[in-house]
C-alpha cells in the first residue's frame, strides 16, 4: 500500500507538471508580448518627446538672453551718458528713436486738436509736440498755451488742482486738445515741435530753493517728499543726512549739491525726479535739440510767438521780435546765493553735458 501511494503521488506530480507547464509557457509568451509592446510605445514616446524637450527651452533661453541684453542696454543708457546726441551714431546724424527704442514715455507731450467737438478755436489748432523741463518756467508756458488753445485765460477758470495745469491730458481743463506722453518718435518730423530749456546751473539752484532748502522757517511741500528721495538715491555710501532742526527734513545748498554729485558719480542721474533731472535726459533723451522746430528759454524774445506758430495754423515763425512779448523773466538764482569754490566745481561737473548740448540755444 505504501508503494502504491507513493506511485500515485508521483503520477499526480507528473500530471500537475504537465498541465502547469503549458500555462506557465503561455504566461511567459504573454509577458514577452506585453514587454515588447511597452518597449515600442516607450520608443515612440521618446521619438516624439525628446525633440520637443530639446527644442522647447531654446527659444525661452534665447528670449531671456535677448531680454537681458536689452535690459543691460537700457540700464546703461539710464545710468551712464544717456544723452540723445552722444549715445548713438544714428542720433548723431540727426535721427529720432524708433518706437521700439523709446519704449518708455518721455516727458514730452503729443497734442492733437480735440475730435469730440469742433469750434473756431479748435479749427485753428494743429498737431504738435511740446516739452518743458520742470523749473524752466513751465507754469507760465502752460498758462500761455491754455490761452492759445482754449481761447481764454487760465486765471479766469479759478481752477485749482490736482491735477494741475501741467497735465495736458486732463480733459476737464484742456477741452480743446487731446494729449498723451509721446512714446513713438517715428512721425516726430511730421509735426512742429517746441522745447523749453533753462540755464542748467540756474535751474539746479532754483530746484533747491523751491523744493529742499533750509533757508525757510516754513515747511514746503517738497521737503518731506524730495529730501528723502534724494538721499536714498545717493545711497548710504554718501554719508549725507538731512537737517531736521526746523521740524522738517531739508538740505543746505552745499549738502544738496554734494548729494547731486554723489548721484551723478554713481550714474544714477537718470533716476532723478524731473525737477532735478538733467535736461539732456528729459526733453532730449529721445530726440536731439537740432531736430526740434523751436528750442528756447521762457525769457527768449520770440518764445511766445514761437509757441503760437507751433500749435496754431494762423501764426507763423516770421512774426517774431517786434510782434512778440516776453512770457516771463526767470530769476538768476546763482547770483543771489553764496557758492563756495567746491559748490561751483560740483555745478561745473554735473552740468557739463547739458551745456555741451544746449549752449548755443541758451546764447541765442
Amino acid at each position: 500500500m505504501g508503494a502504491l501511494r507513493q506511485r500515485r503521488e508521483r503520477d499526480n506530480i507528473s500530471v500537475t507538471a504537465n498541465t502547469t507547464t503549458p500555462i506557465l509557457g503561455r504566461r511567459r509568451s504573454s509577458g514577452s508580448t506585453i514587454s515588447k509592446l511597452v518597449l515600442r510605445i516607450g520608443t515612440l514616446v521618446m521619438i516624439v518627446a525628446v525633440p520637443m524637450l530639446y527644442n522647447m527651452p531654446t527659444p525661452d533661453l534665447q528670449t531671456s538672453s535677448a531680454q537681458k541684453q536689452k535690459n543691460d542696454v537700457t540700464v546703461k543708457k539710464d545710468t551712464n551718458d544717456a544723452s540723445s546726441e552722444y549715445e548713438s551714431p544714428k542720433r548723431k546724424g540727426g535721427e529720432a528713436k524708433t518706437n521700439q527704442e523709446a519704449s518708455e514715455p518721455s516727458i514730452a507731450w503729443e497734442i492733437m486738436p480735440a475730435a469730440d467737438h469742433m469750434d473756431a478755436t479748435i479749427a485753428e489748432l494743429k498737431p504738435a509736440t511740446l516739452c518743458a523741463c520742470a523749473k524752466c518756467g513751465t507754469t507760465s508756458l502752460w498758462e500761455e498755451l491754455f490761452a492759445i488753445v482754449e481761447g481764454k485765460s487760465f486765471m479766469s477758470m479759478n481752477y485749482t488742482g490736482p491735477p494741475f495745469i501741467s497735465k495736458l491730458s486732463n480733459r476737464k481743463l484742456w477741452t480743446n486738445i487731446e494729449a498723451k506722453r509721446r512714446t513713438d518718435w517715428s512721425n516726430f518730423k511730421d509735426q512742429d515741435s517746441f522745447a523749453l530749456i533753462r540755464d542748467p546751473k540756474e535751474r539746479i539752484v532754483s530746484a533747491w530753493k523751491s523744493k529742499v532748502t533750509c533757508d525757510t522757517d516754513e515747511e514746503i511741500p517738497g521737503h518731506r517728499m524730495f529730501v528723502p528721495r534724494l538721499l536714498k538715491l545717493a545711497g548710504p555710501s554718501s554719508n549725507m543726512t538731512a537737517r531736521t532742526d526746523k521740524g522738517f527734513p531739508c538740505l543746505d545748498l552745499s549738502d544738496y549739491l554734494a548729494v547731486l554729485s554723489q548721484i551723478h558719480a554713481q550714474g544714477r542721474e537718470g533716476s532723478l525726479n524731473e525737477h532735478f533731472l538733467p535736461q539732456h535726459l528729459g526733453c532730449f533723451k529721445d530726440v536731439p535739440p537740432s531736430m526740434w522746430t523751436v528750442v528756447t528759454t521762457i525769457s527768449g524774445p520770440n518764445a511766445l510767438c514761437s509757441l503760437k506758430s507751433v500749435v496754431s495754423k494762423s501764426a507763423n515763425m516770421s512774426n517774431t521780435d517786434d510782434g512778440c512779448q516776453i512770457m516771463i523773466k526767470t530769476h538768476n538764482y546763482t547770483r543771489n546765493v553764496d557758492l563756495s569754490r567746491a559748490d561751483e566745481d560740483i555745478l561745473d561737473r554735473i552740468t557739463i553735458k547739458e551745456y555741451e548740448m544746449l549752449r548755443k540755444y541758451l546764447d541765442a
